[in-house]
């Protein structure tokens, strides 16, 4: 998955259907027609809360179709959410009506922005979609963007319910340190910069550093167990240099 797929979904017509509230008032309706002629130009839907967007290709639909986005509280699904993840924001549902109308050959760009309350963090994010065939979240190959406060992912789906969740942050891992400020600073993979965290080791919890985050890591992908990399200075204070990574308590300062 690169940039420029995404930067396709930007450049098609944009056009927004009027939201309209459903019965319950659970669920935001966005039902927008869509006849040959659009379609062969391509389009890009918005939620009616304006935090998701939906990218069709020209030609990716053969044929007029009826597409609804819909905004949907998270009560409507609340027994099927992760115990290990947290959900940011709302969850979206997009169906492309006519289901004849797409083979499959194509994929569509998905984009959902962070809640306002939510932008400020760094997160492992990723969109996931309601399999109810295995009754579970699955992850879409993602990529989150802090940045642009977004997440944007492709589907080959005609219907999704999907979401944004975010790994719960871990409070106990391993620390490293390296040479960046010379301070008590450290490297966050989930605390946005500016945090205050305390860090205590964990065979002695009388040992502790507060430090302020000022740099993104170390990357969980190579480094599973790692909660923080810590300036040198700051890594000196709770142990030598030389143990080089140790166990750790992480908690936010309030």
């Amino acid at each position: 998955m690169t940039r420029t797929f995404f930067a396709i979904l930007f450049a098609l017509s944009f056009l927004v259907a009027a939201p309209v509230l459903a019965d319950d008032a659970l669920e935001q309706v966005s039902s927008t027609q869509f006849d040959a002629a659009t379609i062969a130009k391509g389009f890009t839907l918005e939620s009616g809360d304006g935090l998701f967007r939906l990218g069709i290709r020209p030609a990716t639909l053969n044929v007029s179709t009826r597409v609804d986005v819909k905004t949907l509280d998270p009560a409507l699904m609340a027994a099927t959410l992760p115990t290990d993840k947290t959900l940011v924001g709302s969850i979206y549902l997009f169906d492309i009506l006519n289901k004849t109308s797409y083979d499959g050959k194509d994929f569509f760009f998905l984009e959902i922005k962070y809640p306002t309350e939510a932008s400020s963090m760094h997160g492992r994010r990723r969109i996931a979609f309601w399999n109810g065939v295995s009754g579970a979240w699955e992850e879409l190959p993602s990529e989150d963007s802090p940045e642009n406060g977004s997440v944007r992912a492709l589907i080959h789906l005609p219907y999704a319910r999907l979401a944004i969740f975010d790994d719960k942050i871990p409070e106990v891992g391993s620390a490293s340190w390296y040479a960046y400020k010379g301070c008590d600073c450290a490297a966050s993979p989930d605390y946005p910069k500016g945090a205050y965290l305390v860090v205590s080791r964990i065979d002695d919890p009388t040992r502790t550093v507060t430090v302020k985050v000022n740099d993104y890591g170390p990357d969980r992908s190579v480094f599973p167990d790692r909660v923080i990399d810590l300036d040198k200075v700051a890594f000196k204070k709770i142990a030598s240099l030389g143990a080089g990574v140790i166990d750790v308590r992480v908690t936010l300062l309030q």
